[in-house]
């Protein structure tokens, strides 16, 4: 009698443990558990507060129209401080004790780098939004994908042509902090310079984070003969030292980093960010006159009513719309979601963007985007105004994802 209970439970018993090991973490029929991390205290805050209100808003956007594939998101966001140690355990806490499925990396490269192989390790995906390092998808990481930006040595090409052949500048000084991103988007503007324009880097000085006084640097500079000066680091600190220079008489042209082609920085820099150039990653930057943003900007402020000038930023954006790429990827990947099948339904997302506050999203086999629509933009009158230049040179670092 026993035994034929237990034949006929075993059947039972084998599918439900099927079952549970089928199952994916973070993963329940009506629920998909989503770990955040980005900066939300210190000086790179203004990365990951974006990242995270700008994600948080279209989860609540995505949950209100019915989830995907009968389940919602639900989204827990960790600080990871701008540090590689404290971004490692950020994830440690969100894979391990939160159990969530996947991370969504809202962070700088300089806390990014630091959380790579332990993502590796759990087989967990992390798709990065921001961070522009190398390591993020070279070498290749089956569980590593990069979001709305481009990488560091595309930034490189872009802006060297654009100094060489837009700016007409021969000889070039470069001002960056000594952390990950910056530097590596100094080293990247200064190889490629010398490599494939035969400019002269005259000047190569660096900073800390949070620096305020930039004399030192900016005297050197001065002495370089330089017709064009390159600044890679953070708003508040650019900020500084174009007015440091002002004083100083240098009257220059600053061409700056990508994560500066934001309100933030004319809002800081006032009168003194005239003139300046940089590159924007998404078409349209907040505050601009497309009735598409402006719309998105009214939704926005309803959500976030007492934040201050300066938001929303485009990290809010490209948060935003990079939520919309997963959403896409996971109703790709059907109702049986797990960790391959969302891989799978990234590696389908050609040409995706959510509106036209995005540039189009394409992922290779290789996990690296086709976000090459990068966009000059030119400080006049206190706002980012595009100036039409396009760049030409076909690029030689995009061809290890083909």
């Amino acid at each position: 009698m026993i035994q034929k209970l237990f034949q006929k439970a075993l059947p039972v018993l084998a599918a439900a443990l099927m079952s549970t090991a089928a199952s994916a973490q973070g993963v329940t029929k009506d629920e998909i558990l989503i770990g955040g991390v980005g900066p939300i205290t210190g000086p790179a805050a203004y990365i990951g507060l974006g990242g995270r209100d700008g994600l948080a808003m279209a989860i609540k956007e995505i949950n209100a129209a019915g989830g995907v594939n009968g389940r919602k998101f639900k989204l827990i966001f960790e600080d990871d401080g701008h540090s590689p140690t404290k971004a490692l355990g950020a994830v440690k806490k969100l894979i391990d004790q939160d159990k969530v499925f996947m991370i969504f990396g809202a962070g700088g490269s300089n806390a990014t780098v630091g959380t790579i192989d332990y993502v590796k390790e759990q087989q967990r995906v992390m798709y990065v939004s921001f961070a522009s390092a190398p390591a993020v998808t070279y070498p290749f990481n089956t569980y590593l994908f990069r979001g709305a930006t481009t990488e560091v040595p595309r930034y490189g090409e872009l802006y060297s042509e654009f100094i060489a052949d837009g700016l007409k500048a021969k000889k070039v000084a470069i001002m960056n902090g000594r952390e990950e991103y910056p530097k590596n988007e100094g080293n990247a503007l200064a190889t490629t310079l010398k490599e494939v324009y035969k400019a002269d880097i005259v000047s190569r000085v660096e900073f800390n984070i949070g620096d305020k006084d930039f004399t030192p640097q900016l005297l050197e500079v001065k002495k370089s003969g330089a017709q064009v000066i390159a600044f890679f680091g953070n708003p508040a600190e650019a900020a500084i030292a174009m007015r440091q220079a002002r004083e100083l008489g240098i009257d220059q042209k600053f061409f700056v980093g990508a994560t500066m082609v934001d309100k933030a920085f004319t809002a800081a820099a006032k009168e003194n960010a005239e003139g300046a150039t940089g590159f924007s990653l998404i078409p349209f930057l907040p505050g601009t006159k497309n009735a598409e943003l402006q719309s998105w900007e009214a939704k926005w402020k309803k959500e976030y009513p007492n934040l201050p000038v300066g938001r929303p930023n485009v990290f809010d954006v490209m948060a935003y719309t990079d939520m919309y790429v997963i959403a896409e990827a996971m109703k790709k990947a059907g109702p049986d979601l797990t960790t391959k099948s969302l891989i799978a339904g990234l590696e389908q997302i050609k040409g995706f963007s959510q509106s036209s506050l995005a540039s189009p999203i394409t992922f290779t086999n290789k996990h690296h985007i086709g976000n090459l629509t990068l966009t000059v933009m030119e400080v006049k009158d206190g706002q980012w105004v595009p100036i039409g230049w396009k760049p030409s040179r076909p690029s030689e670092i995009l061809k290890r994802y083909e």
